[in-house]
């Protein structure tokens, strides 16, 4: 795959692993799991989707961008500290192997208000 960038995401739920927002994605009709990267309250870094293999997490972006989703719902709490420091580390990871530089939110409201959206970019630039 020619991975341009990275989409963030939020579950805008609790605490859920891969394997469950797989069965929420099928039970909508879909093929399963959209995002490549799951990343747990606990700082765990689930794969999800092969990544090798196109997104279905952003409509526009799925072909040429890798999804990364958080648990929990940032419009309600911030994400975890363990949290962010696995997402620094993996995307750190993502843009020293596809050089995949760009980094956008999902859309205007996710990942939610409460993710530290100034923070995280400086710590990856």
């Amino acid at each position: 795959m020619n991975w341009e960038g990275i989409v963030i995401h939020h579950s805008a739920s609790g605490d859920v692993s891969a394997n469950t927002i797989d069965q929420w994605h099928k039970e909508k009709g879909w093929k399963g799991v959209g995002y490549h990267f799951v990343i747990r309250a606990n700082g765990d870094i689930e794969p999800a989707r092969n990544w090798n293999a196109a997104g279905a997490h952003a409509r526009g972006r799925n072909q040429n961008y890798i999804g990364i989703c958080l648990t929990g719902n940032f419009t309600k709490h911030p994400p975890t500290a363990e949290q962010l420091a696995a997402l620094i580390h993996l995307i750190k990871g993502v843009k020293s192997r596809w050089q995949a530089n760009k980094i956008e939110k999902h859309h205007e409201s996710c990942p939610g208000p409460m993710f530290p959206w100034d923070f995280f970019i400086n710590a990856v630039s």
